[in-house]
């Protein structure tokens, strides 16, 4: 189960697992949002390849329109996909 939710304008709280299954209702959100714009991932418990597709997708995006695009409070577990995967170096995670 997945949960995408918009705390405050330029900010939301992912909850869940992010997959396949669910990156279309998560890709369609964040493509509502506009920059600047901060991910919590505190309550993100697994994010698979199409997960990190959101994210990379909904980073171009964002920097494209001169915006920053920020994950912040992400589990060690989650944030070892990050860096397994290189995107550590690209995304701003904090």
């Amino acid at each position: 189960m997945f949960q995408i939710v918009v705390v405050e304008p330029g900010k939301v709280s992912l909850v869940g697992r992010l997959d396949a299954s669910e990156a279309d209702e998560a890709m369609n959100v964040l493509r509502g949002l506009q920059g600047p714009l901060v991910a919590e991932c505190s309550g993100l418990d697994y994010i698979s390849s199409a997960g990190l597709s959101v994210i990379v997708e909904t980073y171009r995006r964002l920097q494209g329109a001169g915006q920053s695009f920020r994950l912040v409070r992400m589990q060690p577990r989650v944030r070892n996909v990050f860096k397994y995967s290189g995107l550590d170096r690209i995304l701003q995670i904090e």
